[in-house]
């Protein structure tokens, strides 16, 4: 059925998915001359000679690590969510099929949630080394089965840790103590990466540099999965199959398998004990809205939207987690800008020009999970809406209206922070905090809008919902604005490092330019919700 509602879902909008794939070739495109380019600039590297071999595999281990520790600490929550908490799961068990096959296919939709976006950032890299080393061509197939086979290892384990959290945890807080479990250890990686300070590579001297690759060399783990997927994958350079890779497909079939019969004997015996426990005691007791609440429904209808998401934000787990995500973001990105050491003003303001193309890219990165889901959240309940008296246009209004205050803040803050962690020129350390406000208002205004013109009401677990060529489209159009917007303070930017004592918006042109940043920023925060109110109009459940 998943198949084929896939093919239907094609053959019904190709241009959408026309447009994810570009997208995801340009990325594909990107990561794999970044990759050719890093293994040439390795063999090439003076006094390497013979440990380059032993530095790329060593690097490729870090990789793999990094990756599926992500894996992990995401699988928690979405393991919770696929295999208890899914909506077409009683559908599912109702159907004339073993139970274990229906979990066999949660467990393949857990896999795909947790482990897709991984497999994609890494599988350019593995290509761009068999190009590098003139691998054979079954090198791509082993290559690909290691990928796959070592990720799956994270999900299993995490899916495991999920059915002892059903078991364990108290009852109705499963999701709590999943998020809270996976965004703590997420943060704690973040952070223990950051602390290693990658900056400090640039101050050493060619000497000191070549002793931390050859230390980095015999810096061996051969025991762990991710020792043994770069084992398959370094002998299928050279046309082997190691016992690694062997090892490695049994043990994550093994766990695979493992996880979908104890998910369906826990499932059975959690129903079953539902049948005889006592039903739940309910305070009849009327409550009275908080004053926040009250003040929202002042506004109207409208207001009313805003405090119901609000309410539901901070009920469902799998979205207030997200807030927490961005914290942590903006804490590395703050840490990462204040480690920067330059003396001369010339410097900080290379650096801070720099940080304001990548201010864009970070808030795109948090837009996907804080704005693009929000109409679609409405689920199966939007005929309420569409019932109520609020039209479509007010709909998407009011959901940019609830976004927005965040998202400017975390726009403002970060880019004022900038200015002052690196103290960059006047003209730069106002550019910084305008160019955050920018791309927070774009950013909302893409994701309410390109979120109400491409809704998914019938996914099944909110992690669906980014993961859509909607979603790809809104990274798209959010990565073109982050360009656009780093060529238009192109010239500002010059302008600081030619007279850093000069203020560039007062003059006549630098007035101008402010002006087109704000209309080219308006327009291209309207024209989507203007977009989305449009088609979320005419929308029509099968249609």
């Amino acid at each position: 059925m998943r198949l084929k509602g896939a093919l239907n879902g094609l053959r019904k909008h190709p241009l959408r998915y026309l447009l994810g794939s570009g997208f995801l070739a340009l990325l594909f495109w990107g990561i794999l001359w970044a990759t050719r380019w890093g293994v040439g600039f390795i063999d090439g590297y003076p006094a390497v000679g013979a440990i380059a071999d032993a530095v790329m595999q060593r690097s490729l281990e870090g990789l793999f690590a990094i990756l599926a520790l992500g894996v992990a600490f995401s699988v928690l929550t979405t393991a919770v969510s696929t295999l208890y908490s899914s909506e077409d799961l009683p559908f599912l068990l109702s159907l004339p099929a073993k139970s274990v096959n229906v979990f066999y296919l949660k467990v393949f939709e857990t896999y795909l949630s947790a482990a897709l976006l991984p497999t994609i950032f890494t599988l350019p890299v593995l290509v761009g080394l068999g190009l590098e080393r003139s691998a054979p061509p079954h090198y791509y197939l082993i290559a690909l089965a290691s990928l796959l086979s070592l990720y799956a290892i994270p999900v299993a384990l995490g899916s495991l840790l999920a059915l002892l959290l059903m078991r364990v945890a108290p009852a109705g807080r499963v999701k709590e103590v999943a998020t809270a479990a996976s965004v703590f250890f997420a943060a704690a990686l973040i952070f223990g990466l950051r602390a290693l300070r990658p900056e400090q590579l640039a101050a050493m001297s060619p000497e000191e540099f070549t002793a931390l690759l050859r230390n980095f060399a015999r810096l061996e783990v051969g025991w762990l999965p991710t020792g043994w997927t770069s084992d398959a994958v370094w002998g299928a350079l050279s046309g082997r199959v190691t016992p690694g890779a062997l090892l490695l497909a049994a043990v994550s079939l093994v766990l695979l398998l493992m996880v979908a019969w104890a998910a369906a004997f826990a499932y059975r015996e959690g129903w079953i004990r539902a049948l005889d426990a006592a039903p739940p005691r309910l305070d009849p007791a009327p409550r009275p809205p908080p004053l926040w609440e009250r003040l929202l429904h002042r506004f109207g209808p409208g207001g009313g939207l805003v405090a119901k998401d609000n309410r539901l934000l901070l009920r469902d787990p799998t979205q207030w987690s997200q807030l927490l995500v961005l914290v942590a973001l903006a804490g590395v990105y703050l840490v990462s800008v204040n480690a920067f050491d330059v003396d001369l003003q010339r410097f900080k303001d290379a650096v801070g020009t720099m940080n304001l193309a990548f201010l864009s890219f970070v808030l795109a990165g948090i837009g996907i999970r804080m704005t693009y889901p929000l109409v679609s959240l409405e689920a199966e309940g939007f005929w309420l809406l569409k019932t109520g008296p609020l039209s479509s246009w007010q709909i998407v209004r009011y959901k940019f209206y609830n976004a927005l205050p965040l998202m400017l803040l975390l726009g403002f803050g970060l880019g004022l922070a900038t200015a002052l962690l690196i103290d960059v020129s006047p003209t730069l350390a106002v550019a910084a905090p305008v160019a955050g406000l920018c791309s927070g208002l774009v950013v909302t205004g893409l994701g309410v809008g390109l979120g109400a013109a491409y809704p998914r009401f019938d996914a099944t677990n909110p992690a669906e919902i980014p993961v859509s060529p909607g979603g790809l489209l809104y990274m798209t159009l959010s990565l073109l604005f982050a360009v656009l917007m780093t060529a238009l303070l192109a010239y500002p930017a010059w302008r600081a490092l030619q007279n850093p004592e000069a203020l560039f918006w007062l003059e006549p042109a630098g007035l101008l330019l402010l002006s087109l940043i704000l209309l080219v920023s308006a327009l291209a925060t309207l024209l989507p919700l203007w977009y989305g109110s449009y088609r979320l109009s005419r929308y029509e459940p099968g249609n």
